[in-house]
C-alpha cells in the first residue's frame, strides 16, 4: 500500500516536472529566437559598418588628395623661392598687376614682399597656371595663396577667381598664419586644415596651409582653397545616413543628412581616434574617424529606428512563432496529462483497489493456491482449498510433487487422487520473503477429462457425419441425374428425327433448359465437394492444346449464333504435354469462355495461351459489358451474379467463378481479372508447368522455298503470325500495297496471308484469307483462294505445309454463297448391327432409353434388370459389350464386374453412373471396368465410347 501511495506521489511530481519541461522547451525556443534576432541585428550592424567604412574611404581619399596637391605646390614654391634673382631674369616693375598682393592687417608690408620675391612668385604663378591647365588633379582647387612671414602680405595665384567675403577670409588667414608661426616657435609646426562652411552647412571651402622653409628658415606659407561637399562622401542614398565634419576642437563644421534630421550625441569623442557604437542618447549608430593627415574628423550616423524597421518583419514573425509554439506546447502538455498522467493516476487508484480485491479473491478462489519453499518443500502459505487437495494426495504423490518442483524439471503435474479425482498442479518459481519459492496452483480437472472423452466421441461422430455427407452427395447426384438423364436422352433421340420447325424449336428450348439444369446441379455438387474437402485433383499427362480445342469446338455454335469473333493465340513456347487435371482445367476454361460469350453482345472474344517463368498463362478477353468497380470485390463470392439483364441473370447459380477460383487453388495456380465498364474484361489463370514436355515435329524442307507475305490489319495478329511463322522457319515479310518501292512486292511466287477479303486483284501463288466469320477447317472458295478461321492460328503451319506439298484433299471446296449447316441427326451404322450390347439397369426409363439410343446408333441390344439377371443371361447368350449401371438392387455394377473378372470374363465392361464424385471412376477401374460414363450420356459420347471397345 505504501508503494502504491508512493507511486501516486511520483505521478504528481512527474506531472509538475513535465510542465516545467514544457516551459523550458518554450524558453529554449524563445532563446533560440533571441539568438536569431541578435544575429540578424549584428549582420545588419556589420553591413552598416561596412557602408560607413566605404564612405570614410571616399572622404579620406578626398583629404589625402588635397594634401598631395598642397605638397606638390609646396615643393614647387620652395624650389622657386630658393633660387637667387640672377641677372638673366627679367625684372618686372613693381607696379605691374600680374600678381595680386593683399595685406592681411594694418601692419602688412606688401612692398617688402614685392622687392624680395616678386620674380620668383611670378615664376611660381606661371608654373602653377601651366600645371592647372594641363593636369586635371589641380583643376578642382579654387585658389592658391602665398603669405610672407615678415611682410604679412598674401599673394593670390588665381586672381580671376572672385574671393567671397574677402575681409572675413583675410581675417581667417591672418589668424591661422599667426597660429602657424606660433606653432613653429613651439617646434610643433604642421599643415593646418580648416573649413569655411556655406550658409546651408552641408558644404564649404576647405583651406590647407603649410609652411615654406628656405635654408632652414620659414620664409612663407603656401595654402590652397577647395570646395568640399559632404554628400559626395556618401555612396548609398537609400539609407537615412547623417554625415558630419568636426574641426580640430571637435566642433561640428559641416553636416548633411539623407531623409532624416538626426544629429547624434557623441560619447567622449576626445578619447579615441576611431569610434563605432551608439551615441549618448542611444538613438543612433555612429562611426567617428580622423581624416589624416588633417586634424578634421568625420562622423557617420544612422538612426536605430531605421535598423528596427529593417528587422520589424523578422521580430513580428519571431513573436508569432513563439506564441504559436507556446500554444502548441501548452496543448501538448495538456493532452499528455490527459492521455497519460490522468489515466495513470486513475490506474494507480484502481491498482490499489485491485490489490485489496485480489486478496479477497485469493481467499475465495475456486482453485487451490499454495506457496512452497524450494529448498525443503515446506508449505509456507496456502488457502483452504489447497489444504483440502493436499489431504487427498498420498504421501508418495506429495513427495514426488516436491521433488519435481525442487528439480524444476517441469511446469505442471497431473495427479490422480485416492478417490479417482484428476488434479493438475501448475507452478512457477519466484521469491517470497527473501526465499526461493514455487507458487503452485491446484486445479481439479476431472470435469475436463470427462469433456475430452466426450469431444473424442463427438469427433468420431463428426467423421461419421462427413462420411454420411459424402454418401448424401452421391445419392443426390444419382437421384437427380437419373431422371435428368431420361429427359435429356429422350430429347436427343427425338431431335434426331425429322420434325416440324415449331416442334424442333420447342424441343431445342427443352433441351437447353435441361442442359442448364444439369450444369446448375453439377456446379452445386462441385461446390459442395470443394467445401467438404472431398474434391481431389487427379493429375495426369495431357495436351493443353487439345483441351483448348475441345472447349472451343463446344462453344463455337454459340459464338456463331451471337455473331461474335473468336480468336485464339497459342504461343510456340507452350509445352505439348503438361501434368495436371485435364477435366478440371477444361471445366475452368469452359466456365470463363462461357461467361465471356454470354456477356458479350458484339465484338469478339480472344484467348491467349503463353508460357513464362515455368508457368502456363491462359487469358480470355472479351468486349462485353464489363464489370462495375463496386461489384468486382464480390465477383468470386458464392452465388453472386451480375444481373446485367433479365436474360443473363437467370442463366446459372453464381457458383462458376467461385468454383474456378477454388479449383485453380487446388491445382497450385491463381486467377486474376481486369475489367472496365462498357469496355470489357480480361480473366487470366496461371498454372505451374509440372512435367512439361515438348515433342519434336518433323519440319518440311519446303518452308524456305516460298516467301510468306503478311497483309494483316489486326496489329496483334500480325505480330503473332510474324513471330509464330518465323519460329516455324518460314520466310516471313510484311506486305504494304501502298508503297510502290516496297522490296516485298508480289511477283506471283509468294503466299499472301491477309485478313482483308477484297484481294481478287492480287496475283499471289496462294492467297489465304483469315476470317473470323469462317468456322471449321480451311476451305477453298476459288482457285488458289482459301479461307482460314481465327481460332486455329497455331495450326496454320500445317496448312502451309500441305499447300506447299500440293496436298489439298483435306481442304473442302465450297461456294462463296453457301454456308455450312450443322445438324444433330446421327445416322445408324449398319456395320454396328453385328455388335451385341447387354444393357444392365434397374430403372425402366433409363433401361429403355439406353436401348433406344443404342438402336438409333445401330447396335444390337438386350436388357437385364440387375447383376444377377445379367449373369443368368450371359450363361446362355453371347455378348460383345456389357453396359451396366453401377447402383442397382440385389447385385450392383461393381459386384457384377468383380464377379465376371474373377470368373475370367474378358469382354469390355462399361459402367454408367449418376454419381458426380471424382472417386467413382477410380472405383469402377478398381473392380475391372474398362471405362465409366457419367449420366446423362449423349449419343455422340455413347457411340464414340462403344466403338472404341468394339472390333470394328
Amino acid at each position: 500500500m505504501r508503494y502504491l501511495s508512493s507511486f501516486r506521489t511520483s505521478l504528481k511530481i512527474s506531472r509538475y516536472l513535465f510542465r516545467v519541461l514544457g516551459f523550458m522547451l518554450w524558453a529554449l525556443g524563445a532563446l533560440l529566437t533571441s539568438f536569431y534576432l541578435t544575429n540578424l541585428f549584428n549582420a545588419l550592424k556589420s553591413d552598416i559598418r561596412q557602408e560607413y567604412n566605404t564612405n570614410y574611404d571616399i572622404a579620406f581619399s578626398h583629404i589625402r588628395h588635397i594634401a598631395n596637391i598642397l605638397r606638390d605646390i609646396q615643393f614647387m614654391a620652395e624650389k622657386r623661392l630658393s633660387q637667387e634673382n640672377d641677372k638673366k631674369q627679367t625684372i618686372l616693375p613693381h607696379n605691374n598687376d600680374i600678381l595680386s598682393y593683399i595685406p592681411l592687417n594694418e601692419n602688412s608690408d606688401c612692398e617688402l614682399l614685392r622687392k624680395t620675391a616678386n620674380n620668383n612668385l611670378y615664376a611660381l604663378d606661371q608654373l602653377i597656371a601651366f600645371w592647372r591647365d594641363h593636369i586635371a588633379a589641380i583643376r578642382s582647387v579654387n585658389q592658391a595663396f602665398f603669405i610672407g612671414v615678415q611682410s604679412k602680405c598674401m599673394v593670390s595665384f588665381f586672381p580671376h577667381h572672385n574671393i567671397t567675403e574677402p575681409e572675413a577670409l583675410k581675417k581667417m588667414i591672418d589668424e591661422n598664419t599667426r597660429r602657424l608661426i606660433s606653432m613653429r616657435k613651439q617646434n610643433n609646426e604642421r599643415t593646418l586644415f580648416w573649413i569655411q562652411p556655406n550658409p546651408k552647412a552641408d558644404g564649404g571651402n576647405l583651406y590647407v596651409f603649410s609652411p615654406i622653409y628656405i635654408n632652414g628658415h620659414m620664409t612663407g606659407i603656401i595654402g590652397i582653397e577647395k570646395t568640399i561637399r559632404l554628400d559626395s562622401f556618401l555612396q548609398r542614398r537609400d539609407w537615412p545616413i547623417t554625415v558630419m565634419m568636426l574641426n580640430e576642437s571637435n566642433q561640428p563644421e559641416l553636416q548633411f543628412s539623407i531623409k532624416t534630421n538626426n544629429k547624434p550625441r557623441f560619447i567622449n569623442p576626445n578619447s579615441q581616434s576611431m569610434y563605432f557604437g551608439y551615441d549618448e542618447s542611444l538613438t543612433s549608430l555612429v562611426l567617428m574617424r580622423n581624416l589624416s593627415p588633417s586634424s578634421l574628423r568625420i562622423i557617420y550616423s544612422i538612426p536605430l529606428k531605421h535598423i528596427y524597421d529593417e528587422l520589424k518583419v523578422s521580430v513580428i514573425n519571431s513573436i508569432i512563432l513563439n506564441i504559436i509554439s507556446a500554444i502548441a506546447i501548452i496543448f501538448f502538455v495538456w493532452l499528455f496529462e490527459r492521455k497519460m498522467f490522468s489515466p495513470a493516476e486513475e490506474n494507480a487508484i484502481r491498482l490499489e483497489e485491485h490489490e485489496q480485491f485480489n486478496h479477497k479473491i485469493v481467499a475465495s478462489a475456486p482453485v487451490g493456491i499454495s506457496i512452497l519453499r524450494v529448498s525443503d518443500g515446506i508449505n509456507i502459505l496456502s488457502n483452504e482449498l489447497a489444504h483440502n487437495y493436499t489431504r487427498m494426495l498420498t504421501y508418495e504423490d506429495q513427495k514426488r510433487i516436491v521433488d519435481i518442483i525442487c528439480d524444476k524439471t517441469s511446469s505442471y503435474i497431473d495427479v490422480v487422487t485416492s478417490n479417482n479425482n484428476h488434479l493438475q498442479i501448475s507452478f512457477v518459481h519466484s521469491r517470497y520473503r527473501n526465499e526461493e519459492v514455487a507458487i503452485c496452483v491446484l486445479i481439479d480437472v476431472s470435469t475436463r477429462v470427462k469433456m475430452e472423452k466426450s469431444l473424442q466421441k463427438m469427433a468420431s461422430a463428426a467423421e461419421q457425419a462427413n462420411q454420411a455427407k459424402s454418401m448424401f452427395l452421391a445419392t443426390v447426384s444419382h437421384e437427380l441425374r437419373t431422371p435428368l438423364y431420361g429427359i435429356i436422352g429422350n430429347l436427343e433421340l427425338v431431335q434426331s428425327h425429322i420434325l416440324p420447325s415449331e416442334s424442333a424449336r420447342l424441343l431445342a428450348t427443352m433441351n437447353n433448359s435441361s442442359l442448364l439444369l444439369l450444369k446448375i446441379i453439377s456446379d452445386i455438387l462441385d461446390f459442395s465437394k470443394i467445401e467438404s474437402k472431398q474434391l481431389k485433383i487427379d493429375p495426369k499427362d495431357f495436351s493443353c492444346k487439345e483441351i483448348l480445342s475441345h472447349v472451343i469446338s463446344n462453344y463455337l455454335p454459340l459464338v456463331v449464333k451471337k455473331g461474335l469473333g473468336l480468336y485464339c493465340y497459342i504461343e510456340p513456347n507452350v509445352p505439348d504435354i503438361i501434368r495436371s487435371d485435364p477435366v478440371r482445367l477444361q471445366q475452368i476454361i469452359s466456365n470463363l469462355l462461357n461467361n465471356a460469350i454470354k456477356f458479350t453482345a458484339s465484338g469478339c472474344v480472344v484467348i491467349e495461351v503463353s508460357s513464362r517463368h515455368d508457368y502456363l498463362y491462359i487469358s480470355i478477353k472479351d468486349t462485353g459489358l464489363g464489370i462495375d468497380d463496386k461489384l468486382q470485390f464480390q465477383l468470386f463470392e458464392p452465388f453472386f451474379q451480375i444481373s446485367a439483364n433479365k436474360e443473363s441473370a437467370s442463366q446459372g447459380t453464381g457458383l462458376g467463378l467461385a468454383i474456378c477460383e477454388k479449383l485453380i487453388n487446388l491445382m497450385d495456380g491463381d486467377i486474376e481479372f481486369v475489367s472496365q465498364k462498357y469496355v470489357g474484361s480480361i480473366f487470366s489463370i496461371r498454372l505451374p508447368l509440372y512435367g512439361a514436355k515438348y515433342h519434336a515435329k518433323p519440319l518440311s524442307n519446303r518452308r524456305t522455298k516460298k516467301r510468306l507475305l503478311l497483309d494483316i490489319c489486326n496489329d496483334f495478329m500480325e505480330k503473332y503470325l510474324q513471330n509464330f511463322l518465323t519460329q516455324k522457319y518460314f520466310q516471313v515479310a510484311l506486305y504494304n500495297e501502298n508503297n510502290e518501292n516496297n522490296e516485298n512486292k508480289i511477283d506471283g511466287t509468294e503466299i499472301l496471308i491477309s485478313d482483308k477479303a477484297n484481294k481478287t486483284n492480287v496475283s499471289a501463288y496462294y492467297f489465304i484469307e483469315i476470317s473470323e466469320k469462317h468456322t471449321g477447317p480451311p476451305a477453298q472458295i476459288r482457285e488458289n483462294h482459301w479461307l482460314y478461321n481465327t481460332y486455329e492460328l497455331s495450326e496454320l503451319d500445317s496448312m502451309l505445309d500441305n499447300l506447299l506439298a500440293e496436298q489439298t484433299l483435306f481442304l473442302p471446296a465450297i461456294s462463296e454463297s453457301t454456308t455450312p449447316i450443322a445438324t444433330k441427326t446421327i445416322q445408324a451404322d449398319i456395320r454396328l448391327n453385328t455388335i451385341k450390347v447387354l444393357v444392365v439397369d434397374d430403372h425402366p426409363i433409363n433401361q429403355n432409353l439406353l436401348v433406344d439410343q443404342l438402336n438409333s446408333i445401330g447396335f444390337n441390344t438386350s436388357m437385364a434388370n440387375d447383376g444377377i439377371d445379367a449373369i443368368e443371361y450371359l450363361k446362355n447368350n453371347p455378348t460383345d459389350i456389357i453396359l451396366t449401371d453401377v447402383n442397382m438392387p440385389n447385385m450392383d455394377g461393381y459386384e457384377l464386374s468383380q464377379y465376371l473378372r474373377n470368373k475370367g470374363y474378358t469382354k469390355p465392361i462399361i459402367g454408367i453412373t449418376a454419381n458426380a464424385l471424382a472417386e467413382e471412376k477410380q472405383r469402377c477401374a478398381n473392380v475391372g471396368m474398362n471405362d465409366c460414363l457419367s449420366k446423362p450420356v449423349s449419343l455422340a459420347i455413347l457411340k464414340e465410347t462403344l466403338i472404341k471397345y468394339s472390333d470394328i
